[in-house]
C-alpha cells in the first residue's frame, strides 16, 4: 500500500525545518548574546526567548512527530503518561511563540512611548518578568489537558485522546482563540500604535532626521506584515481543520485526515523560521550578524596564524 500523503511530505519536509530551524535558533541565540549592542536591550531577550522555544518545538515536538510519521513507533498510544504530558507539552510550547512576538512589539511600543513610566517597561528586569509571567500562564491555560488526555483503546488499537467530546469541542475553539486569533490582533494593535508614536516623534525633529525614521517605520510595517502572514498561512489551516474534525462527522476519509495532518506539517514551519523572517529581514539585525560573522572569521584567522607561528 502506497504510504499516505502525510508521510511522503513528512518524510522530507520535517528533517530541512528541524535542520534550518536548528541553525536559525541557534544563531539567533549567539547573536543576541555576543553582540553588546544587542545584549543591553529588552527586546534581544525576547527574540532569545523565541528561540529557545523554537528550538525545543523542533526537539519536543516536530522529530517526535517525523519519527512517529516514519517508523509507526507512537510511545503516545502505547503509555498513559506520555500521552499526557507530550499533548500538554506540545500545546504549551507551540502556543509560547507567539506570544513571544507580541512581547517584542509591545517591547518596541514602549521605548518608541514619549510616557516616562512606559519607558520604564522596556528594560531587561521588566522582560524577565514579562516572558516568565506568560510562560507560567500558558502552561496553566493548559493544564487541563494532562487531566483530560488519556489512552482510549478501541479494537483496531489506542489512542491518545479525551474521552469527554463537549471538552475535545471546547479546547478546539480554545485553540482557535488562543493561538490563531489573539497573537496577530495583539500585534497588529502594538504595531499600529508604535507607527502612531514615532510618526508623532517625527514630526518633532528636525527634517535632517525623518529619513532614517521613515526607513524605521518601514521596517516595522515589513516586520508586521511578514509576520502576519506567516502566522496565517501556517497557523490558520491547521487550526480550522481541527475544529473541523471535531465539529464534524464522527467518520472521515483518509483524505481529510491527510489534510489535517499536512496542515500540522505548515504549522511546525512557523518554529523554523523566525531567524529567517525577524533577523534576516531587519537590515539593523543584519548587520550584526554580518558583523559577527565577520569578527568570528578574524578570531580563526588570528587563532591559526598564531598555531602556525608556535608550532
Amino acid at each position: 500500500m502506497p504510504d499516505s500523503i502525510y508521510i511522503q511530505i513528512s518524510r522530507y519536509s520535517q528533517p530541512v525545518l528541524i535542520i534550518f530551524g536548528t541553525i536559525g535558533a541557534l544563531l539567533n541565540e549567539i547573536l543576541f548574546f555576543s553582540r553588546r549592542q544587542l545584549r543591553s536591550t529588552s527586546c534581544s531577550l525576547y527574540f532569545r526567548a523565541l528561540s529557545a522555544n523554537d528550538f525545543i518545538v523542533l526537539y519536543l515536538v516536530v522529530l517526535p512527530l517525523w519519527y512517529t510519521s516514519q517508523f509507526g513507533d507512537d510511545p503516545s498510544s502505547r503509555f498513559d503518561w506520555y500521552c499526557k504530558i507530550k499533548t500538554y507539552l506540545s500545546d504549551s510550547f507551540y502556543t509560547l511563540s507567539p506570544y513571544f512576538i507580541v512581547l517584542t512589539c509591545f517591547d518596541r511600543l514602549c521605548t518608541s512611548s514619549t510616557n516616562a513610566r512606559l519607558r520604564k517597561i522596556a528594560t531587561i528586569r521588566i522582560a524577565i518578568f514579562l516572558i516568565s509571567a506568560i510562560t507560567i500562564f500558558v502552561f496553566l491555560a493548559y493544564s487541563h489537558i494532562p487531566i483530560e488526555y488519556e489512552l482510549l483503546y478501541f479494537p483496531t488499537g489506542s489512542t491518545c485522546s479525551s474521552s469527554n467530546p463537549i471538552y475535545t469541542k471546547i479546547l478546539s475553539l480554545f485553540l482557535l482563540l488562543f493561538l490563531c486569533i489573539i497573537p496577530p490582533i495583539l500585534m497588529i494593535i502594538c504595531c499600529s500604535v508604535t507607527i502612531f508614536l514615532l510618526r508623532q516623534r517625527r514630526r518633532r525633529i528636525m527634517p535632517v532626521n525623518q529619513a532614517r525614521l521613515r526607513q524605521r517605520d518601514n521596517q516595522l510595517l515589513k516586520m508586521l506584515f511578514i509576520y502576519v502572514f506567516v502566522h496565517i498561512i501556517c497557523t490558520v489551516p491547521f487550526t480550522v481543520t481541527y475544529v473541523v474534525l471535531v465539529f464534524g462527522p464522527t467518520q472521515y476519509s483518509e483524505i481529510v485526515v491527510d489534510l489535517f495532518s499536512v496542515s500540522l506539517l505548515l504549522l511546525n514551519a512557523n518554529f523554523a523560521t523566525s531567524f529567517y523572517i525577524y533577523t534576516l529581514c531587519t537590515p539593523f539585525y543584519r548587520h550584526e550578524l554580518y558583523n559577527l560573522v565577520r569578527a568570528s572569521r578574524n578570531r580563526i584567522i588570528q587563532l591559526s596564524t598564531h598555531i602556525l607561528n608556535v608550532s
